[in-house]
């Protein structure tokens, strides 16, 4: 088998986990692909796994996203307002990560895993009720979600996990949005700032090595998007979020552990 098969093999039943669970909870894969990309790729610098991410995010939130607008999900009047405050954040993300050291990445990436792993234990994406439809969300809480959903493309941008996963606890929390409308909506919006990043990072030369391993990725989280999107329709996702938030809080120890 040649090296090319093989890290075909090994990449892309990878990318079909993260887009079938980025999809399932809203989340774009890269809250579990990037701890991944750290551990498999210690030699890169943070532009570069975080190019990778968000490309393979885009991906996933794309096939994600065709599948929930069949499904009539998705809130186009506020995923297109969100997504016009998130561009600049998105760029502005890239921007940052180009200027930061590995040694330093890695400890605030870990602490930010400690803090959503945390966060998703107490308070998983599937256990919260909306208290109204997202049609009557007011002008002021859509200028609130606008202001948070920029602040949250810079640091999804910046982290390189496309932000889904904060993302659609403050659309359900916040603006009180149902969980099925919120992780459709916030998967649209993942779309173009994913895009964006991924442009920006192509733009400031990325990608001159590691195009191969995303596509690999690429190919698993598309036929994994679809699969969480199916999923979605039919089982509570608490549960599993709450595995996820056991599986980033032990990455981000690991990360952490790193400076010992």
């Amino acid at each position: 088998m040649s090296p090319e098969l093989s890290e075909f093999f090994r990449l892309a039943p990878l990318g079909l986990i993260v887009g079938a669970f980025g999809t399932l909870v809203g989340a774009g894969g890269g809250a579990v692909l990037v701890p991944v990309l750290l551990i498999l790729l210690p030699q890169e610098d943070p532009a570069t796994v975080t190019a990778i991410s968000m490309a393979v995010v885009f991906f996933n939130a794309y096939s994600g996203t065709i599948t929930y607008i069949r499904m009539g999900r998705v809130d186009y009047r506020l995923g297109t307002l969100f997504t016009l405050s998130s561009l600049p954040g998105a760029v502005l993300g890239v921007l940052l990560v180009h200027q930061m050291p590995r040694n330093l990445f890695d400890p605030l990436f870990g602490v930010l895993l400690l803090s959503i792993g945390s966060f998703l234990l107490a308070n998983p994406l599937g256990s919260a009720v909306a208290k109204r439809d997202s049609s009557s969300v007011s002008n002021r809480r859509t200028l609130l979600g606008s202001i948070g959903t920029a602040y949250i493309s810079v640091i999804s941008s910046f982290m390189g996990i496309g932000g889904g996963i904060i993302h659609v606890p403050f659309l359900v929390r916040i603006l009180q949005i149902p969980p099925h409308t919120a992780t459709a909506t916030s998967h649209f919006v993942l779309t173009f700032v994913a895009l964006t990043a991924t442009t920006t990072h192509v733009a400031m030369g990325e990608f001159k090595h590691g195009l191969p391993q995303t596509m690999y990725l690429a190919v698993g989280v598309m036929m994994g998007a679809p699969v969480g999107a199916a999923i979605s329709t039919r089982i509570r996702g608490s549960i599993i979020v709450r595995l996820l938030a056991v599986a980033l809080c032990l990455v981000g120890l690991r990360l952490l552990a790193r400076l010992f």
